[in-house]
């Protein structure tokens, strides 16, 4: 448990600094400090409690840095930056590649990637809602998770992104904007990883009944 706050640590350090470093329209600050260093720790952890350590937890575990430094640069300026995107693609290809023949389910993060890719694809040119980068995040995402989630992704993303337009329209109307998505993707990524699909569930049961 000692290493794993140690990773997280270090991994909060080195995600503050390349936020900076990355996008330098974002000025300093404790609050992105504070928002960075709590999300990363409590998610890392977490990841670690749940899967303990396994080819599913490693592959989590190094995508959580990058969806947190791609959702504060997208929250701050709604760009997102190719590097944080082909930099998360290549760690999860060397772990894909690396622990393929360990992992059974290897084939469903391939089907994943692909079915996130063209999905947010097609909804980016039905509904003009979402930026190449929006789509390089879903692939991403997708990819790590695998086991089909793609969809789910996208579904649970959306439905967040829903709530929180509902909330700025009735709290927030006179300071509405370009809402970024990344932070919404991010947010469905790491629900995805510690319920599994039991959210979407619980949310289709009410709708239903």
């Amino acid at each position: 448990m000692i290493y794993i706050l140690l990773i997280s640590i270090i991994a909060s350090y080195i995600s503050n600094n390349q936020i900076y470093s990355i996008c330098d329209e974002i000025k300093k600050s404790k609050t992105n400090t504070v928002i960075i260093y709590t999300v990363i720790i409590l998610t890392m952890i977490s990841i670690y409690l749940k899967y303990g350590f396994t080819i599913e937890s490693i592959k989590y575990l190094t995508l959580i840095p990058f969806i947190v430094i791609i959702s504060i640069i997208d929250y701050h300026t709604t760009d997102i930056y190719d590097i944080t995107i082909l930099s998360g693609i290549i760690i999860q290809g060397i772990i894909f590649i690396s622990t393929s023949n360990k992992d059974l389910n290897s084939a469903s993060h391939i089907s994943a990637m692909i079915i996130g890719l063209v999905l947010a694809y097609i909804i980016s040119k039905i509904t003009k809602g979402l930026g190449q980068g929006d789509i390089g995040l879903y692939s991403l995402c997708s990819f790590t998770l695998g086991h089909d989630y793609a969809i789910y992704l996208v579904s649970l993303s959306y439905i967040l992104a829903c709530i929180y337009c509902i909330y700025i329209l009735f709290m927030k109307s006179d300071k509405i904007r370009k809402i970024p998505f990344a932070p919404f993707i991010s947010l469905s990524t790491i629900i995805i990883m510690m319920t599994n699909n039991d959210i979407l569930k619980i949310y289709f049961d009410i709708i239903g009944n």
